[in-house]
């Protein structure tokens, strides 16, 4: 139970840190364009950050297994524990990822002008989840929890928000 409450403690700081963040205005600019592909471009843009993350973990695992006779071959199950949570980190980051994407594109589409800057908002929000995600899971596995939470809450807010608007009648 103890590492249950370790990570209760990572969600709930998240969930502040989301609390926080809602209230503030994020500082990017917005699309010059108001049409679909002037929305998209801009989502497109943003999903560099998230892939960088993806490529971070990537690279990292590549050039561990370059450096260990032992992991070089590819073997399932690394013995070292440090490639080991960065292969955990990259199979979770894509996850997320795939997520987030889908779930950015439909708010670039069905957002007002005015609110798109959400979009860079979150994906700088991704960024700083994997980051705290990967270094928590380095420290132990329980740590992780406030970076997925960063990562997987906002995502799903938007899944839900886009739901319940698919879900109402009209155009």
């Amino acid at each position: 139970m103890p590492k249950q409450l370790l990570v209760l403690a990572g969600i709930v700081l998240a969930v502040t840190i989301l609390a926080l963040l809602s209230r503030a205005t994020p500082p990017f600019a917005l699309p010059d364009g108001d049409d679909q592909a002037a929305r998209l471009a801009y989502w497109a843009h943003w999903l560099l950050l998230p892939g960088l993350t993806l490529a971070a973990g990537v690279g990292l695992a590549g050039a561990w297994r370059f450096l260990d006779s032992e992991a070089i071959d590819g073997t399932p199950a690394p013995k070292s524990a440090g490639l080991e949570i960065t292969l955990r980190y990259n199979r979770n980051t894509l996850e997320q990822l795939v997520l987030a994407a889908i779930a950015w594109a439909g708010l670039a589409l069905a957002l007002p002008h005015e609110r798109l800057v959400l979009v860079p908002a979150l994906a700088v929000l991704f960024v700083f989840a994997r980051a705290l995600f990967w270094v928590g899971y380095l420290i132990a596995p329980w740590a992780r929890a406030a970076g997925f939470a960063l990562t997987f809450y906002p995502t799903v807010a938007a899944l839900f928000w886009l739901t319940a608007r698919l879900a109402q009648p009209g155009p």
